[in-house]
């Protein structure tokens, strides 16, 4: 059958985000070969991510064209039924796997940012739960019935549990670990030694992911739509958030890097008046330096160099952190019959 009037429009604005993340995730491997950074563990978790989301892109056309999703029931023969309900399971899989890849890949880019102790422990921890969790989460959802062939066979005698409210207890994880991830990096960017300009501009750029935050919920809520006795047609809301959730993340988990492509979008620093303010993340050990870590090394070498830093008139934040290259040439002559002289150039 063809896909219904709300089918088509899923469809379609799925097909966009979708296209819209490939994008973003294009131009951060880009940013990353041009400025010759290695790939790490954010990067290529970041790309299975991708390649999950286009994962439920195909069963949504799926979903729409053979399981009647955005149709009404009753218009709707038994088996077209049954491919709905199996698609649904298929797609819960899929989100329940790409949500937990997109948070650590966020959190692992933090982890190369913000190098203190403090933060990378914190970090790893709030890693392994997200883990744990997922973890728990696909192997609950692969026995919510038993036979988990009752689950699109209704036929089948067969025990399942709730599952909007187990989607729902999900959800409400995710909500928790939005939030969690929105604010974590704040407390580093304000030890930052910079003017508040720059901390401000910095807080902006991870502030996109409010509307991550802002998705999560309302996702909780359309869950609520969905009808019983009608669930083909009510689940639109829930079928659609479902998917831009993951797609917004996606995005802003890369703006943060492609941004070093277009140096005319980068903000103004307010230390010198022209110095850009950004990012780097050049390296997997990041030389951002903050308050709560007086024995980085980085500390002593900013006071070193702290005149030279003051007085560039250009460059990136977190660039002033570059150690200089000091190359010592020694050469040695031995002349027959006399001592050896040394002499050290500079």
């Amino acid at each position: 059958m063809a896909p219904s009037k709300k089918g088509w429009q899923m469809i379609v604005i799925v097909s966009v985000l979708v296209a819209l993340c490939l994008i973003s995730v294009v131009l951060r491997v880009v940013a990353r070969l041009r400025r010759r950074v290695g790939f790490g563990v954010d990067d290529y978790l970041n790309m299975v991510s991708m390649v999950l989301l286009i994962a439920m892109l195909v069963e949504l056309v799926l979903w729409c064209a053979i399981g009647g999703n955005g149709a009404h029931v009753l218009d709707l023969s038994p088996e077209t039924l049954m491919n709905y309900w199996k698609i649904f399971l298929a797609n819960q899989f899929t989100y329940f796997v790409l949500c937990p890849c997109i948070k650590i890949s966020i959190i692992c880019f933090y982890r190369r940012v913000f190098a203190t102790p403090k933060f990378q422990k914190v970090t790893f921890g709030l890693n392994c739960l997200i883990a744990a969790w997922g973890t728990g989460i696909f192997l609950a959802c692969a026995g919510q019935c038993r036979p988990l062939r009752a689950y699109w066979d209704h036929s089948i005698e067969g025990s399942c549990f709730d599952a909007q409210e187990f989607i729902i207890v999900n959800q409400a994880f995710n909500v928790f670990i939005d939030f969690v991830i929105l604010v974590l990096p704040i407390p580093m960017i304000w030890n930052l030694h910079r003017a508040w300009q720059d901390k401000l501009a910095l807080n902006g750029v991870f502030a996109l992911g409010t509307f991550v935050c802002f998705a999560s919920i309302y996702r909780i809520v359309v869950l609520f739509w969905i009808s019983p006795t009608d669930p083909t047609f009510t689940v639109y809301q829930a079928t659609l958030w479902t998917h831009v959730e993951p797609a917004v993340g996606l995005i802003c988990s890369n703006l943060p890097i492609i941004r070093g492509l277009f140096p005319a979008l980068k903000l103004k620093s307010s230390r010198n008046g022209t110095g850009p303010a950004y990012i780097n993340t050049d390296y997997t050990n990041s030389l951002f330096v903050s308050k709560s870590s007086p024995r980085s090394p980085d500390v002593e070498f900013i006071k070193m160099y702290n005149a030279q830093v003051e007085s560039k008139s250009q460059g990136h934040l977190g660039d002033d952190l570059h150690p200089r290259i000091i190359n010592v040439q020694t050469d040695i002559s031995i002349l027959p019959g006399n001592d050896s002289t040394t002499r050290l150039n500079h």
